[in-house]
């Protein structure tokens, strides 16, 4: 009597185990599902008309793909968090190509204007790396307020990316008119991550920019 009851017993202890397991199965494939959701509507929108931008940005799937390419984004509940990954990876992307300028100054033999074109670049991403955590933190005091957010604490955060993208457009206007050498798209392609920053904050604040300057 006694083993027959042990064995009901494992056998529902069994049997509750592996109804656990689909449960949490069940519930981190409907987690990814909306998280794909998001970024997808995310990437969507950065190519439609609803941004006050028309700058340069990423098309639906390397969008998704550069959001993806952080581990964060699985766990990614909102644009807020989204805007936050995505601040996280224009530093990065920022800083390889600041080391990438000053590579480029002490490969060059001679004085020119390439030169002039590269230190006045190696400047720009500088004030870029020193403004990025001020605007980081900037959202993140409005973050959790999401779309009820002040529009004057919403364009502060925005006039701070502003910045950012004044830095990049003024680095790549000196290659363009100073740099004799093979022109590469990673200079001009750290706009399309400050527009992915700039829109998705968009998103979550539900407040639209017009006076940028970029």
């Amino acid at each position: 009597m006694a083993a027959r009851q042990t064995t009901t017993i494992s056998l529902t202890t069994l049997l509750l185990s592996i109804a656990l397991v689909a449960f949490q199965v069940a519930g981190a494939r409907d987690n990814m599902a909306m998280v794909s959701n998001l970024v997808e509507k995310a990437c969507k929108n950065m190519s439609s008309d609803i941004l006050s931008r028309r700058a340069p940005r990423f098309d639906d799937k390397p969008c998704v793909s550069v959001l993806h390419s952080d581990k964060r984004t699985v766990s990614a509940k909102d644009h807020g968090d989204l805007v936050v990954i995505a601040m996280d990876l224009l530093e990065k992307r920022s800083k390889e190509i600041a080391v990438k300028i000053e590579s480029v100054l002490r490969d060059l033999a001679v004085h020119n204007r390439t030169e002039y074109a590269f230190q006045f670049c190696a400047a720009d991403y500088a004030a870029m790396l020193r403004t990025l955590p001020a605007c980081r933190n900037m959202f993140l005091g409005i973050k959790p307020l999401g779309k009820k957010v002040a529009m004057d604490d919403a364009m502060r955060a925005l006039g701070c990316v502003d910045k950012l993208g004044i830095a990049a457009r003024d680095c790549g206007l000196e290659l363009d008119n100073d740099w004799s050498g093979t022109k590469t798209d990673e200079y001009y392609n750290i706009i399309r991550h400050i527009s992915l920053v700039w829109g998705l904050m968009e998103m979550a604040t539900d407040r639209l920019d017009y006076w940028y300057d970029w």
